[in-house]
Formats: C-alpha cells, structure tokens, sequence
C-alpha cells in the first residue's frame, strides 16, 4: 500500500489530544461521613471497574477515528494486480487515391491492381488484427476495423482530384502508437505509384511514427509509361480580335510523344496545332483563336477555352486543360477630359504619354472645354473626366449615366466649386460621391496605399504597383470637407484620417471624386514623379486579358472584370464542377471561390457570366516509375522500426494498477462515529 499525499499522516499525532484528556480527567472523590462501610466495598470495585473499561474503549475508538481521518487525507492506493489484456496486431493501411492512380494500362488501372493488392493483405492478416484503412489524397480514414469491414472500406475507396498528402497517414500512425496497449503489434503498409510529389512529402515528414513493422509496395505500370499533360496556358496577347494562347505541354512518361493539341471555344472552329515532345521534357506551344468580328453594342462574357490533346492516352484527366479568358471589351479605353481653360494640361500630358506606351493597354484621348461639350463626346467617352466641378446647368444627365451604364468611369476633381444646384443634381442621380462645400487648410499627405475598400477603383494589383511610389511624401496644402451620398465610400485616405478619394458604384460604372485640384493650385501630386501613375489608375486598369483557372487544390482570388465588380462585401451563386450550387465572395474587385468539386467549371449564375477551369494538379502528371533505392530511403525514414519498444514493457514486470482505498476507511469512520457515543451511553449506565 502507499499513499498519494503522505504528509497528511502527520496530521495522526492529533490522538495525543484524547489521550492527555484521559489522563487529566481522572474523578475526584469528597470524602462524606459514613458508618457501616464494610457493606458498600463490594460495590464501590464494581463501580471503578467498569469505568475503567469504559474509558478505555471509548478513548481507543477516538483515537483510532483521528487515526483514520488522516489516512483517509493521505489517499492510500493498493497496488494489484492488473488483469492482462491479449496483445493484438494493428495494421495500418494507406492507399494512393490520387490521379495519377487511374493510369491505364491494359484492361485495368493502377487504382484497380492496388485495390486487389490491398484486399489480398487484408485477408492474409492474422485473425485478430484489427484495421486501419486511410486513402492518401482524400483523407478518408477508418480506425478500429475488423477484416470484413475493412474489405467494405478499401472496395468504397475511389480515385479524387487531389494530390496525396501521406502526411495525415504518418499523424494516423503515430496516434495508434501513443494509445496502444503493451504488447500491440503495429505495422504500416502503403500502396501507391510514388510519383515524384508523393515521394517527396514523404521525404518531407517531420515528425515520423514508430512501428514494429513497415513495408510498401510500389504500384507502376509495367510496360514503358506513355503520357502527355497540358499543365498551363496563358493568354499571351489579344490583338484584332484574335486571341493568343501559351499551352505548356510536358511529356510524363518514358517515351517520346507526338500528339495533337486542340483548342475549342465555344462555337467557333476548333484551332489544332501539333506538338511532339521527348521523354521527360515540356514544349511551349503558341494557338491562336480567331474570335470573329464582334457585333456592335454586344458584350463578350467570359470565354470557356478548353484545350485537349487526341488521341488520348493511359491517363485521360490530364489531356484536358480549361481556362476562362475575358478580352477587352472595346479596342482602346476613350477618355475624355472636360475643362474650363488649361487647368488640366498637366492631366493631359499624364494620358497622352501613357497613350503611347504599353503600359496604357489603348487608351484614345479626346479634350474639350466645358463651354464646348458636345453630346456626342459624352456617348463617345468610356471614361470622363472633369477638371472642376459643373458649373452650368445643361449638363444632360441621362448620358451621364449611360457612360456609367456601359462599366464607364467619371472622374471629377475638386480644384473649385461649381454650381451647386449642379451639384446638388448630380448627387441626387448618383453620379457623383461627394459634393466639396468647406476648404479645410491643413497640410496633409496621402496614405501610402488605398484603403480596406479600395477595390471599387483600384484592383489588388493596382494597389501593389501605387505601393512603389512614396504617396506619403507628397504635400497637399488642404482638403475638401464634403457632403456624401448614401452608396459613397472613401476609398483613399490622408494621413491624418482625412477624406483623399470617394468612390460610388453605379450600375457596370464608378464614380469618383478626388479631393485636391488636377493641377498643383492645391497640392505637389500633379507635379510629383506619381503622377503619371495615379492618372493611369484613376482612369482604369485599362483594357487587359484575364485568365481565371485553377488547380483542384487551390480557392484562390480573382481580379474580376470591371463589369462585376461591386462596392462592399455581397455574394454571387455559383455552379461547381459536380453541378452542385454554392456562394463566391464578391468584394471590390476580389472574387474569393469556394473550394472545387473535382475538374470541370465552375460558374457564377448571374451575368455576366465568368467560367472558371479547374483541372488537375501538375504533380498528377509525372508517372515514370520512381527509384526503389529513395523509396527504401524515404519509407525508412516516415516509419522508423522500434524493437525496444516492447521488449523494455515486458522487462518492467507484470502490469499493476492503484486501487483506492478511501471509500473503505470513509466508511470505516462512519460506522465508528455512530459506535463511540452508543459504547459511552450504555457503559455509563
């Protein structure tokens, strides 16, 4: 026997307590006068005898009540002995479940001849061992199973659109070793293809899992492996309607391939170019699709390109590749600048360079002054820009807005007050953000970069690009304190929290304010070296091919077309690859996509419509046979043997356990408290 708190048991040196009482309180006898004594001696050692007797038990049952008390305090524990479990065999399966799997050869694919290797291990095991059955790319795991119900599982497994990742296996493993009883035998066997990715997270594993037995087996095909993927395509230019496509090629077998590359949109013909590439190497392969002349007033939505390899070979998932294209919608972005004299020469000078560069994606520029404008130059504009605030009345608004309507931009600075009553009606129609009536004369300098809700004007990589000029350096000598509309937002702030840019959405379009002058009457940024920069950004990204594709293992973000863009955070239904119905986050220019349901397209159910491919990982399209020796290497390393396990249990001497004690000694208490008084009451008797 011991005890868990042992200092308790000093607390049995409280009997000394009783024991002084014993001795002090011995009875004092008064002496009375009596005659005829030599009758009462009888009864006087009768009496004195049974007080003695008295006391005694009374004085051994208070004792022996403190005495327990603190052994009951100090928690005493038995050690026995513990009832010895059967020792029993745990084996550990995981099965490659990725795509490279459902390479065919002959009749059957490699995921079949795995499934037949895994029930044949299965029903060779002893008949107590108990299964772990884990599939390497989905993740499905099943502990605890007999053989029936493993057989049952391993025949439910089917080939995913993901990588394998061993790494959950390992963690299956090393739980199984932590929890298993002394004497369990635990062994890991895996069946898989070991391409090159799969190899190399098992070379990646951290923290490996100890087993008493490991082995694999490697499922490759037997003859020389013929297989050719498309793993990428980028749109390489758009130009006169015709729409230039990069097709990355690679040949992931043992042989030379010659095959022929197909490139399908929509209804228009089929583009074939071919491509032959050696054994272990990639081709880059240039297509071009003429998308036809684009009737007037019609928008091109997002474009589903696929692009196929024929014929097709052993493993038919990566012969398809898709991406959604988006093209300009117009030749060259049209701005127009409206102002009142010259105010804006610095404005103009910023667009006509980038007019001429490559980096201003066509933009056609035409100036006007306000007293001048025409309603032809307003149904011209794809982007307006004014260089004060309206002055005169006659501005026709419906225009206005059919500008906003086609995804259009107006621009207004704030170098001076308008008319008000102009004003007043621009905001009323929602054409403008925010309407200047106070100068404010504190020197301010703009943040660095837009804000959180900048992606109403500025795209993601707008923001990155504006981020290498030094906007925080630049001196404004005041800001506007201004009256806004409900839809507004500050999407560019100063420095010291005051309002830089407003930017409202309506319909396809933007409207924006800017709170400093187009010239430098009111601050150095028309002069400053970021100028150019901001011009260029104030009047779009410009016109510019998007590619929205994906891998299966991906949810990443996409710069949506100015079209779809949205001012807040809102949500757009979109169809996945298994033709289920789920939400995509819309925010700004930044679409978040939810997780793909295998290879396909996915879509966004309201217009216009964006297509989105999701194909198949790259790491899925490499199948040469990998080499045993690092396989060995990599197996020995993930599963490591450890024969002292079970030995150094068995050495320690049979299995104990504690078995408490408290509850008999509480009870032992009990029953001697209710006994002490009833002993004291019947002996005074």
């Amino acid at each position: 026997m011991s005890f868990l708190a042992w200092t308790f048991l000093f607390g049995a040196a409280a009997v000394i307590g009783p024991i002084l009482a014993h001795l002090l309180a011995k009875p004092r006898f008064r002496r009375v006068p009596f005659t005829m004594l030599q009758f009462l001696r009888a009864g006087r050692q009768e009496s004195h005898s049974r007080r003695r007797l008295r006391d005694l038990l009374v004085l051994l049952l208070r004792c022996s009540i403190i005495v327990l008390i603190a052994v009951l305090f100090a928690r005493p524990v038995l050690k026995v002995h513990a009832t010895v479990q059967p020792h029993k065999s745990i084996l550990c399966l995981g099965l490659d479940d990725s795509p490279s799997m459902a390479y065919r050869e002959g009749g059957s694919t490699l995921f079949a001849r795995m499934i037949d290797k895994a029930v044949d291990r299965v029903r060779q095991a002893p008949a107590d061992t108990v299964f772990t059955v884990c599939g390497l790319a989905s993740g499905r795991t099943a502990e605890g199973l007999a053989r029936s119900q493993a057989l049952a599982e391993i025949k439910r497994l089917t080939v995913v659109s993901r990588s394998a990742r061993p790494g959950d296996f390992v963690k299956t493993l090393e739980s199984h070793s932590s929890i298993s009883s002394p004497g369990d035998a635990l062994s890991a066997v895996v069946f898989s293809d070991f391409a090159p990715d799969v190899l190399r997270e098992f070379e990646w594993i951290r923290r490996p899992a100890a087993v008493d037995a490991a082995s694999y087996e490697i499922i490759a095909p037997a003859s020389p492996v013929a297989n050719m993927a498309i793993v990428d395509a980028r749109p390489a230019g758009f130009v006169n309607n015709k729409l230039d496509l990069d097709v990355v090629v690679a040949n992931g077998g043992d042989v030379q391939q010659q095959r022929k590359l197909i490139a399908r949109c929509e209804d228009l013909r089929p583009v074939i170019a071919d491509v032959t590439a050696p054994a272990g190497e990639r081709r880059v392969v240039r297509v071009q699709i003429d998308l036809g002349p684009r009737p007037e007033g019609v928008i091109r939505s997002c474009l589903p390109v696929e692009l196929a390899l024929e014929p097709q070979d052993g493993l038919e998932a990566d012969d398809v590749h898709r991406l959604g294209v988006c093209t300009p919608q117009v030749a060259a972005t049209k701005v127009l600048v409206v102002g009142r004299a010259e105010e804006a020469f610095l404005f103009e000078a910023a667009i006509e360079a980038l007019a001429g560069t490559d980096s201003g994606g066509g933009l056609s520029v035409r100036k006007t002054r306000e007293s001048n404008l025409r309603s032809d130059d307003l149904v011209w504009a794809d982007v307006i820009v004014f260089s004060c605030l309206p002055t005169g009345a006659s501005y026709p608004t419906s225009l206005l807005k059919g500008c906003l309507a086609r995804g259009g931009r107006l621009v207004f600075f704030a170098t001076e007050l308008g008319s008000p009553q102009m004003a007043d009606l621009l905001m009323q129609e929602g054409l403008i953000p925010a309407v200047p009536e106070k100068w404010n004369q504190a020197v301010g300098w703009p943040e660095q970069q837009p804000a959180a809700g900048g992606g109403t004007v500025f795209s993601e990589q707008t923001a990155q690009s504006l981020a290498n000029y030094r906007f925080d350096r630049i001196a404004l000598k005041g800001h506007w304190l201004c009256r806004t509309s409900n839809g507004a937002q500050c999407v560019w702030r100063l420095v010291n929290g005051a309002p830089f840019v407003y930017a409202q959405t309506q319909n396809a379009g933007v409207s924006i304010l800017v709170n400093t002058s187009v010239d430098d009457s009111r601050g150095l940024l028309a002069k400053s070296g970021a100028w150019v920069a901001f011009c260029r950004f104030l009047v779009g990204e410009g016109e510019q091919v998007r590619r929205f594709c994906l891998s299966t293992e991906d949810r990443p973000a996409f710069d949506v077309p100015p079209a779809m863009r949205a001012a807040g955070r809102t949500f757009v239904a979109v169809q996945n690859c298994d033709g289920g119905m789920t939400r995509a986050v819309l925010e700004g220019t930044r679409m978040v996509v939810p997780s793909p349901q295998g290879t396909g397209w996915m879509r966004t159910m309201s217009g216009p419509a964006l297509h989105v491919g999701v194909n198949l990982p790259q790491s899925e399209t490499d199948l040469r046979r990998p080499d045993e020796d690092a396989v060995a290497a990599a197996m020995r390393r993930a599963f490591p043997i450890a024969p002292d396990r079970e030995r150094s249990l068995v050495q320690a001497g049979p299995p104990t356990q504690d078995k408490p004690l408290w509850r008999a000694i509480a009870w032992v208490i009990l029953v001697l408290l209710l006994v002490e008084p009833a002993i004291t009451n019947r002996l005074k008797r």
